[in-house]
């Protein structure tokens, strides 16, 4: 079986998830990396393999397949090693639930929010009006358009802020609440599930967010953090890709806006335990 092409981009969360699930299953890959802040995303070559203009793509014995968790599926399935979804019925549906529910109701212009106000605002801050406007209008999807200009312009203070904060506030409650029952996502093993949701709290702790699990659910979360971010997978999907100085750079727009954005992540918190 030849080794499978992943079109990524290290700092991408749904690259993320693609490549650890990868590492947990023992297969090699050949890179093809897309930057993403460069608009090859946009390239006509790329988008005859990813209409989407998305990344990741793997393309695997001649099948191109997309969809992040698509692809982790597929890469369960269809290589050796450790299986990663539980074979027990209950598990395999919570494994089942919190992807699902990650996909359609935190992935995107939800979690997209902060991070496009923090840092892609702040990567393109030294960018000309002009050519804003060009990586703007190469957004296909119109409402996904609108959204990142709101974002960009208005960075933390958009108006799509605080509802997207409180969202996620129920995420990481959601989360903690799962990870009552065990160790893990779903199973007593790290699968799926794990792998699915750990770019997004990675994400939102180095953006500043900690706060979001922080305010209540502090230890039974850093602490599958912390276990999740001890497994070889962990450095082979996340640390290989990020060069040190664009984790800098990421910290330095996170760390400028940590002052007001503190005070929202607590009202946040506050507002999703109320409701």
């Amino acid at each position: 079986m030849a080794q499978p092409i992943l079109y990524h981009f290290g700092a991408s969360t749904c690259s993320q998830k693609v490549r650890q699930v990868l590492a947990e299953k023992g297969v090699e890959f050949e890179s093809r990396v897309v930057n993403l802040l460069a608009g090859e995303q946009h390239a006509p070559g790329y988008v005859k393999l990813n209409p989407d203009h998305l990344v990741p793509t793997l393309v695997a014995d001649e099948e191109v397949v997309l969809e992040s968790t698509l692809i982790c599926e597929f890469i369960d399935d269809h290589y050796d090693g450790p299986p990663l979804r539980p074979a027990d019925s209950v598990e395999r549906y919570r494994a089942a639930a919190i992807t699902r529910f990650t996909d359609t109701r935190v992935h995107g212009k939800v979690s997209g929010v902060p991070a496009h106000a923090i840092l892609t605002r702040g990567m393109l801050s030294s960018r000309t009006d002009p050519e804003i406007d060009a990586y703007l209008a190469a957004i296909p999807d119109p409402d996904e358009r609108a959204l990142r200009t709101s974002l960009i312009r208005n960075g933390i203070h958009a108006p799509e802020m605080r509802e997207a904060l409180i969202t996620l506030a129920r995420f990481v409650r959601r989360v903690a609440t799962d990870l009552a029952l065990g160790d893990w996502l779903a199973g007593r093993a790290f699968g799926i599930a794990d792998a699915g949701v750990l770019p997004y709290l990675d994400r939102f702790e180095a953006i500043g967010l900690g706060g979001l699990w922080d305010e209540g659910n502090g230890p039974r979360v850093s602490d599958w953090l912390a276990r999740c971010r001890a497994r070889p997978s962990y450095a082979q999907a996340y640390t290989k890709w990020m060069p040190a100085a664009l984790a800098e750079t990421f910290a330095g727009f996170a760390q400028a806006v940590r002052p007001e954005l503190e005070p929202m992540v607590a009202a946040a918190v506050r507002a999703a335990s109320e409701g």
